[in-house]
């Protein structure tokens, strides 16, 4: 929601599928992967942070059926998921959206607290420091630091004692349905979907393209 990563999930998922010799071109290949988001969302949630490759597979083969790719999903997923360990564990790698440090700038300037709530290892400490947004934020939870993930509402309590506040007057942003924005909304706060690829148009949640628009719900 904050930052992306370089190269794109996008993008390591068209150079294994040219690896392999499969015709395709990037707006099927947005949309096929838009698919997988919504079919596995609630899955998603689900993830634990231990041994996440049976969810990749169900992921990379929903992907490679739209696309019309008949090969072994277990092999392509194995060497996708290298690939995109790689690419991840690099701090260098992760790139800020263009809107967010101006959004967190904003917020702050209206005098609100802010604070990221991140199911994740300490990495998103060492990204916050390289991309020097840490100064943006009041308070930082990550999962791995406290014991419990998104969507379950004891992270969201921490968040909520950290920030000094009560769920009625918090919003909550983030870009999974069932692991940011339902989990938000059980814990009591006001969840907004941040959908930069409009991968879920038909969300029955408050949502947002971007963060430019955070003026209008704040």
């Amino acid at each position: 929601m904050l930052w992306d990563l370089k190269p794109s999930p996008e993008d390591l998922f068209a150079d294994a599928l040219r690896k392999h010799g499969v015709a395709f071109d990037r707006v099927r290949l947005r949309e096929a992967m838009n698919r997988a988001d919504r079919l596995l969302d609630d899955e998603f949630a689900t993830l634990d942070g231990s041994d996440e490759s049976g969810f990749w597979r169900s992921y990379d083969g929903i992907v490679l059926e739209e696309l019309g790719a008949g090969f072994d999903v277990s092999i392509f997923a194995g060497e996708l998921r290298s690939e995109f360990r790689e690419a991840v564990t690099k701090v260098e790698n992760w790139v800020p959206f263009p809107d967010a440090t101006p959004a967190l700038e904003a917020v702050r300037r209206k005098g609100l607290r802010t604070g990221m709530v991140s199911n994740a290892t300490e990495l998103a400490r060492r990204v916050l420091r390289n991309l020097d947004m840490e100064k943006h934020f009041d308070f930082i939870v990550i999962s791995d630091e406290v014991g419990v993930r998104k969507p379950h509402p004891k992270i969201f309590g921490i968040a909520l004692e950290l920030a000094g506040t009560v769920p009625s007057r918090t919003v909550f942003l983030g870009d999974k349905p069932a692991t940011d924005i339902v989990g938000a909304t059980r814990a009591g706060l006001r969840g907004v979907l941040v959908d930069r690829r409009d991968t879920f148009p038909d969300s029955r949640f408050d949502r947002i393209r971007n963060l430019d628009a955070i003026r209008h719900i704040l």
